[in-house]
């Protein structure tokens, strides 16, 4: 049987993030396009085993090496940027959905982990970060790393 954490905190902050939205949107005459041309988040799947947390990012369209994964104590950061795929030429959209740009995703994670131990692999636009939990007594440090070609 699956079992959900539920990060309160995380789901708050995305619902605030969606009202402003929304009441941006209905504030102003501008088309709905250029109100949700901020920064985007890629959703984010959080489990916990014995041993370690585990994240999936859904990252389709960014290169691996324009990923950042920044670990500190039981935070977890995300940024990058997804660009647009071909060189931009005068065109006409009829639909646009495809979010691009900057992006930075910070998860709340269920227990402190190892930053030093922390494993990431992307394949086919997922990302698996791979967080082994830490004992109570080890030291926390802070881990940053940017994701090359393998």
């Amino acid at each position: 049987m699956m079992e959900f954490r539920h990060d309160w905190l995380s789901s708050v902050r995305s619902m605030q993030r969606e009202m402003e939205r929304l009441l941006d949107y209905f504030g102003s005459s501008k088309p709905p396009a250029v109100h949700f041309a901020r920064m985007w988040e890629p959703a984010i799947d959080v489990y916990e085993t014995e041993t370690e947390v585990v994240a999936l990012v859904e990252l389709a369209g960014v290169k691996q090496d324009e990923i950042e994964v920044v670990v500190d104590g039981n935070t977890l950061v995300v940024r990058g940027e997804r660009k647009e795929a071909t060189p931009r030429s005068k065109r006409t959209y009829y639909q646009m959905e495809i979010q691009r740009g900057v992006f930075e995703r910070g998860i709340l994670l269920p227990t402190t982990v190892d930053p030093d131990k922390t494993k990431a692999s992307y394949e086919d636009g997922l990302l698996e970060i791979v967080l082994p939990k830490l004992r109570q007594e080890q030291n926390l440090q802070v881990k940053i790393k940017t994701l090359g070609k393998a």
